[in-house]
């Protein structure tokens, strides 16, 4: 047999082989009953439950495999996923259905829980909770497969959300995290596995400024259900007046006006001002409609500018430049969450070519916190853009939280 031939026959094997594997994963989504009295009508109580997912530990580690990541993730054990939905408060009082991913290792053996904050996306089906080889799955197969519970919020708007998405709205995330928590806490009561003593929380980029707010609110609330380990924020966006504005304002990657036309769309409807007043009409018109969780990245790019700053108006650009005060500029100071003392370890990691959220951002927090006391240090993961940052770090993050979780024994 030729060296050619050979080669067809082993990639046509690999080709087979996978095409098994995702077969065998493609199990029936399946409802789970959930029992009358976990259900209600108040923020953190369940709506539905299904299970999307049932994998033993040699897919998993078929899924790791199709990514490449810097440092190897040890698994142990297989993983059964849950997509729940349950009740929380959106930023103007109403109550809403939001979704989430659970995952459970699949020998109901847990010793923590990781509470994961997705990344910046505008396309409800890219969610954690989202079915098939995806950023939810990858987490789960790392998580589940250290022997550990996966909770990862989809947020409202996003996953099997309807309602508006509150774009880097710290108060909302800290309310939909905290009540996807509780509500997590049911459902692994049902699935007969205790809830683990130690708490982690890992967020990337839009999920760095999450896992801040969460800890933050956690600390603050001493609630002896939910106390924080330790928190490993990666890219995060911490100094969104101070820093992340500035920087997006530069267009130095066509990210930049993507997440400015994202936060002024949300932050016009969560404050209840009009977009034109800092964006020019024919931007403010259009950018609007786009970020409804339906269009993709691609369709939303076609009706930005080239660079972010055009789509300002002057007046505010002025206003800006000349230091003066203007409500969208008040609103990000007020969701900013670096001026604060964490009280759990953190361990704050970023890429240094990262254009998108410039290193700063963790080297600012981290000095600032440090100060007041606080057990934190930001490291850097390599001369790595954006999304590389997040592959290189969340290995290194997830065996940090392993030691900790040892050295309590």
């Amino acid at each position: 047999m030729s060296i050619k031939i050979v080669r067809i026959f082993a990639v046509l094997l690999s080709v087979v082989l996978s095409l098994a594997i995702f077969v065998f994963l493609s199990i029936k989504t399946v409802e789970i009953e959930v029992p009358q009295s976990l259900r209600g009508n108040a923020p953190g109580d369940i709506v539905r439950v299904h299970r999307i997912g049932n994998y033993p530990a040699f897919a998993m580690r078929y899924v790791l495999g199709t990514v490449e990541t810097t440092d190897p993730i040890d698994l142990n054990s297989g993983a059964v996923l849950y997509r729940l939905e349950y009740l929380t408060t959106q930023f103007n009082g109403k109550l809403v259905t939001a979704s989430g991913l659970v995952s459970i290792p699949r020998n109901k053996l847990a010793d923590s829980t990781v509470m994961y904050f997705h990344g910046t996306s505008a396309q409800r089906n890219s969610a954690p909770s989202s079915k098939g080889l995806g950023e939810g799955l990858l987490v789960s197969a790392a998580v589940n497969g250290m022997g550990s519970l996966l909770v990862a919020p989809d947020y409202i708007g996003l996953g099997q959300s309807y309602d508006f998405h509150p774009y880097l709205h710290t108060e909302t995330v800290v309310s939909t995290s905290l009540d996807m928590l509780k509500a997590s806490r049911k459902l692994v009561s049902i699935m007969g596995v205790e809830w683990p003593g130690a708490l982690f929380l890992l967020g990337f980029s839009q999920g760095g400024h999450a896992t801040f707010a969460v800890q933050r609110e956690l600390e603050s609330m001493t609630n002896p259900e939910f106390q924080v380990t330790a928190s490993a924020p990666i890219a995060g966006a911490f100094q969104l007046r101070n820093i992340s504005f500035p920087q997006a304002l530069t267009g130095l990657t066509d990210s930049h006006e993507f997440y400015l036309g994202y936060m002024a769309s949300a932050y016009s409807v969560i404050y209840n001002q009009r977009l034109n007043t800092i964006l020019i009409d024919s931007y403010a018109e259009a950018i609007y409609p786009v970020y409804d969780g339906e269009h993709s990245t691609e369709e939303i790019a076609a009706v930005l500018p080239e660079l972010p700053i055009e789509m300002f108006q002057q007046e505010f650009l002025d206003q800006y430049y000349g230091g003066e005060s203007n409500w969208f500029l008040e609103e990000l100071a007020q969701n900013q969450v670096f001026d604060w003392t964490p009280k759990a370890p953190v361990r704050v990691y970023y890429g240094e070519s990262d254009l998108d959220v410039s290193p700063q951002e963790a080297l600012d927090a981290a000095a600032s916190m440090a100060k007041r006391g606080s057990d934190i240090m930001a490291i850097s993961v390599g001369p790595l853009d954006h999304d590389e940052s997040a592959l290189a770090s969340i290995p290194i993050a997830l065996a940090w939280f392993r030691e900790l979780d040892s050295s309590r024994y």
